[in-house]
Parts: C-alpha cells; sequence; structure tokens
C-alpha cells in the first residue's frame, strides 16, 4: 500500500515550518532556497566552473608555476617546524593542508584548472611529509582472538542447540 505525503504548515519562532505525515519538520527556507538553487544550476546559472573557464582550457604551465611560487613554499614553511622526518605530522598539520588546498583551489579557478591538476603536487607533497603515516595498523593478535573465538563458538553452538531442542521435542508428549 502506498502511502501519501501529506504537509502540514506551522510557525515556530516566526519560522515557517513545513511537517510531513512521516513527523519529518523542515524549514520552509532552507527547502525553498535549496530548490532555487537546483533550478539555477539546471539552467546553467549556478556552476562550479568560473565564468573565465567556460571557453577556456586549463593553463597548466601556468598553474604549476603559480603553486610552486604561491603555495608550495608557505606550506614547506609551516612543515619545517614539525618533526615530519620522526613521526606522521597528522592530524597536528590538517590546518597547514587546508590552508594548502584553498590554495590550489585558488589557483586552479585562476588558470582553469581542476582537481585532475593537483594530483602530481599532492603525491610529492604526501611522498615527502607525510611519508610516515601509513594505514592504520591491524590490532593484537588477543583483541583478534577476542573478537574471532566468540563468533566461531557461536557459529559451532547454534546446531548443538537446535539438536537438543529436536530431541527434547520429540520425547515430550504431544498432547492432541
Amino acid at each position: 500500500m502506498h502511502r501519501t505525503s501529506k504537509s502540514k504548515w506551522e510557525t515556530v519562532n516566526g519560522q515557517f515550518l513545513v511537517m510531513n505525515s512521516f513527523g519529518m519538520k523542515r524549514r520552509l527556507a532552507s527547502m525553498l532556497s535549496a530548490g532555487f538553487i537546483i533550478c539555477l544550476a539546471f539552467a546553467g546559472l549556478v556552476d562550479g566552473v568560473p565564468e573565465n573557464c567556460r571557453m577556456q582550457s586549463c593553463d597548466r604551465p601556468r598553474f604549476d608555476s603559480a603553486v610552486q611560487d604561491y603555495c608550495i613554499p608557505p606550506f614547506s614553511e609551516s612543515m619545517a617546524n614539525t618533526d615530519y622526518q620522526l613521526k606522521c605530522p597528522w592530524p597536528g598539520t590538517k590546518r597547514y593542508y587546508v590552508e594548502l588546498m584553498q590554495c590550489l583551489d585558488s589557483v586552479g579557478s585562476i588558470t582553469c584548472c581542476t582537481h585532475a591538476s593537483y594530483t602530481q603536487h599532492l603525491l610529492d607533497i604526501h611522498e615527502l611529509y607525510f611519508s610516515l603515516c601509513s594505514l592504520k595498523k591491524d590490532p593484537p593478535i588477543v583483541i583478534l582472538l577476542l573478537l574471532a573465538v566468540p563468533c566461531s563458538l557461536i557459529s559451532l553452538l547454534i546446531p548443538l542447540l537446535f539438536q537438543h531442542y529436536k530431541l527434547y521435542e520429540t520425547k515430550l508428549p504431544h498432547a492432541d
């Protein structure tokens, strides 16, 4: 059976709220603004590509030069104050990394280059500064055993429990 969603309108503290039949409340303003942005996106008025880049292609030499001149040096200076050679500097350097990504985005929008252009620069940075940051290590064997043994025991004991239940059921007299 299909359930129809009927909306109810109410105001709380001067804000219009929409409540559907599922009991979910949403601010009307946020729903309208989201719908407006979606309409603009379909119309081509809101886009992730800057206006100057709609007819131009990526200026890769200019992008690489700007990244080497304006983005990498501040990040390298910030990382010089950490002990990245001895241990993984993450998450203490997250702020510097975010600033680097913002710089890359800015240079990318000026030179009409997308995130695909960032790849080599990010690989070089990760290789140099974050080489000691490996994937999370497996837990010790004791922890693995504490997780695996109960699961294995339960898998083995369930058939025995059902077998015992069947034997117990056959021994009971049936009242018809």
